[in-house]
């Protein structure tokens, strides 16, 4: 029997990405249906329009249901509220303060990795929650692996870093960032969204629009 969300038990019981075997979540009603055989409200969700930049969004009460323009991460310290993340190779990154409830979705490719998304959500916690990053956790979910994440050599160059072969990990440079901005407790998924046909929509193997939801409730 194939899965149907992909989790990290060792960071949070709360948090998931659906598998193809959801279907489609960005269709609305496929979305709601598999919200409600979870248990989960879908009209608790908050989205963001995702935009594939470095932009950071608060959410409250009042933006239960809603897709919140302009950003591509979501913070909350509002309990009942889900936030989601749609990908289809690029990252999801979650932050969770145990202590607080405080959390945070982060959509992140290249892009977002380049212009600062990981650093800004961090930043957003610690100064509009007074969250300390030693209390702060992070899991980077399914997303394109560098086993298939063959790239321009001039990405080197944009991202700092050092190709091996034009391949590009970009969980290893999220968790660089996470660990620089004084996360210690991070947890990353081994799974490939595009080398693993079976689970996974993939923009870089099909050129879908069709896409994977990541939640954090």
């Amino acid at each position: 029997m194939k899965e149907k969300i992909i989790f990290e038990p060792a960071f949070s019981d709360k948090c998931f990405t659906t598998t193809k075997e959801c279907q489609n979540m960005k269709n609305a009603a496929e979305r709601a249906a598999f919200f409600n055989s979870y248990g989960l409200d879908s009209n608790k969700l908050v989205l963001a329009n995702q935009i594939h930049g470095s932009n950071v969004k608060t959410s409250v009460s009042s933006d239960a249901g809603k897709t919140i323009e302009n950003c591509d991460a979501l913070i909350t310290s509002e309990t009942d509220l889900v936030l989601g993340i749609f990908t289809a190779d690029c990252m999801p990154v979650f932050i969770i303060c145990e202590k607080s409830g405080l959390k945070a979705a982060i959509h992140a490719g290249w892009k977002g990795l380049s212009s600062g998304i990981i650093e800004n959500t961090i930043s957003s916690m610690v100064s509009n929650y007074k969250a300390s990053p030693e209390n702060l956790k992070a899991y980077i979910g399914p997303h394109i692996r560098e086993c298939c994440y063959e790239v321009k050599s001039d990405m080197a160059g944009i991202l700092k870093v050092t190709l091996v072969n034009n391949r590009l990990s970009l969980s290893e440079i999220a968790a660089r960032k996470l660990q620089k901005n004084g996360l210690q407790n991070i947890f990353i998924s081994k799974h490939c969204t595009c080398c693993q046909n079976d689970l996974f929509f993939s923009y870089r193997r099909d050129k879908t629009e069709e896409r994977q939801i990541n939640v954090i409730f």
